[in-house]
């Protein structure tokens, strides 16, 4: 790549700023650290490694955002946590264990000032100086959902990439209770994952639980389905400014909040040229946005009625942003790890900088769609006029415009924050959006129900047995 593509290396900075990373609609990055979990490294949404020990360089690269092409051009600057096994990309790979095994990682620092690794309440490396290498062996404490990131200089150097996701599972389930995330749960989410799968005529969710899968499904249903929403913002104009900065210093941290969120709309250059300000233009989930994030199955959840899932969302920078789901409510389990006393029940919610949160989605019967028994109830549907029912709803799913087929049946998730469904300052629908995916209905009685019915092909040949009906 030509010296004029990239930021021009500056005082022993810039080992990997020729790397060029590419967007794309790939898998998601991420390690199994100690205990296996073969629903994890099973599974195709994750190009997952079991491994002993954790690698990391702190470096910097260049990468294409969702709307470059060969006209626009849509490049960012990052610092990044590149893990030996994976390309750099930003941000760094999700990081899996079980509470109570030791995680262990080697990091090298290969930029010009110093960084860190930091967990809250876990680990804490200190400064590492330019060039320097540090081993970091810490036991894990307690099931939660955890970011990893740079504390120096903060929030400079995390939000210029330096972050990730850290997954800490439960050993067990307690006795004589289903699995949930957590190892010490309060009584009433327990409750809440025990009303998962049960049949029955008041059965608010037939079908599995959430650490039951089923291999007999096309495809399979895997268990313990969850999926990580880590929230970022970028900013090439304040990115680039950052890493042309004197070599050695840190960059003013009030200077960087000031411009990332205060900077007027425009600034206008030399010679009547409009250039962007130092204000976010990409707003990413796990460093992805636009189509890349909403139809990837990595991130938007494909699964069937009765396959509840777990999402986990932490926010890495320095915008709010309100996490709204079509579809079903969701019960909010854990905020910035304190499993909840009273989960509500919720369809947005709000994610402050650096806090996280779980959802369980129940993966019932959206509740716009008419039925007899009541909203989530196992439900043939109400007769229609054609003589077919309300569900499933087949007439929308044998739709095809221009020779399109609509299925399987989509919902999505967008931010109420609305800059940030925009990249580059206004390209619509190109932001921080993901979504929710019905392939299927584990639900209905008397047999299985496949999305889209015969003969149309899209969507799983089948999905497993109904819940029984009463």
């Amino acid at each position: 790549m030509k010296e004029s593509e990239v930021l021009k290396n500056k005082g022993g900075r810039g080992m990997s700023r020729r790397n060029f990373l590419k967007y794309g609609l790939g898998g998601t990055a991420a390690l199994v650290v100690g205990t296996r979990m073969p629903w994890l490294t099973d599974n195709e949404a994750y190009a997952a490694h079991h491994v002993q020990t954790l690698n990391f360089t702190i470096t910097d690269a260049m990468k294409e955002m969702v709307t470059h092409n060969a006209v626009n051009d849509a490049r960012c600057y990052f610092w990044i946590y590149k893990e030996d096994r994976f390309p750099a990309d930003c941000p760094g790979p999700h990081i899996f264990t079980t509470e109570g095994n030791f995680v262990v990682v080697n990091i090298t620092n290969a930029l010009d000032e110093a960084h860190a690794f930091f967990i809250p309440g876990m680990v804490d490396s200190g400064p590492i100086a330019p060039g320097a290498s540090r081993t970091l062996r810490f036991k894990v404490p307690r099931a939660g959902t955890f970011l990893y990131y740079d504390n120096l200089n903060a929030p400079v150097n995390r939000v210029m990439g330096l972050h990730g996701a850290f997954i800490v599972m439960p050993r067990a389930a307690a006795p004589g209770q289903k699995f949930t995330p957590y190892g010490q749960p309060t009584p009433a989410v327990p409750q809440l994952f025990n009303d998962l799968g049960v049949a029955g005529p008041n059965a608010p969710w037939p079908g599995l639980g959430w650490e039951e899968g089923d291999p007999t499904s096309n495809p399979p249903t895997l268990a313990f389905r969850q999926y990580i929403w880590l929230l970022h913002q970028a900013s090439p104009v304040l990115f680039q400014e950052v890493g042309s900065f004197t070599p050695g210093l840190d960059f003013p941290a009030q200077t960087f909040v000031n411009g990332f969120l205060n900077d007027p709309f425009i600034a206008t250059g030399t010679g009547g040229i409009t250039v962007h300000n130092r204000k976010p233009q990409f707003f990413t989930i796990n460093g992805q946005s636009g189509h890349f994030s909403h139809n990837n199955p990595f991130h938007c959840p494909n699964l069937r009625v009765g396959e509840p899932a777990v999402v986990r969302i932490l926010n890495a920078g320095l915008w709010m942003h309100s996490t709204h789901i079509h579809a079903n409510h969701v019960f909010v389990i854990a905020h910035n790890n304190v499993v909840q006393e009273n989960p509500i029940w919720i369809d947005v919610f709000t994610s402050f900088p650096l806090s996280t949160y779980d959802w369980l989605v129940p993966y019932m019967r959206p509740p716009d769609v008419p039925n007899l028994r009541g909203i989530g109830l196992a439900d043939p549907g109400i007769p229609t006029q054609t003589g077919g029912t309300t569900w499933p709803p087949l007439g929308e799913l044998s739709l095809v415009i221009g020779g399109v087929q609509l299925a399987p049946i989509c919902y999505p998730m967008h931010d109420h924050s609305e800059p940030s469904q925009t990249a580059q300052g206004g390209t619509y629908n190109m932001g921080l959006i993901s979504g929710i995916n019905f392939t299927g209905d584990r639900n209905t009685p008397g047999g299985v129900t496949t999305f889209p019915n015969a003969p149309l092909t899209h969507g799983p040949d089948r999905t497993g047995p109904a819940a029984p009906v009463e």
